[in-house]
């Protein structure tokens, strides 16, 4: 990968802070993939989601706002550093 695209990448990541331990989603295992496409303008990114089984309702509640937040934060900082790309997040 183009070396000015990887460091893009990397600072739209690391821009990306999870709000209960205020440290970057990478640094955090969070993001497990990345795939950019220049030909289709676009940009996957793999998180990870999931509940540990038994998970209170409340505190489950809590997690898909806190998700559902990363998401959004991550949305932003890709479109900012690729305006006009379609960026995928799942």
């Amino acid at each position: 990968m183009d070396p000015v695209i990887q460091r893009k990448i990397e600072a739209a990541l690391s821009g990306v802070i999870e709000p209960q331990s205020e440290l970057p989603i990478t640094d955090l295992g969070l993001v497990s993939n990345v795939r950019y496409s220049e030909a289709l303008s676009s940009i996957e990114i793999s998180m990870a989601k999931g509940f540990p089984r038994g998970m209170c309702p409340a505190c489950a509640a809590v997690d898909i706002v806190t998700s559902e937040g990363l998401e959004r934060r991550t949305r932003e900082a890709f479109e900012k550093e690729f305006p006009g790309f379609h960026i995928i997040i799942n």
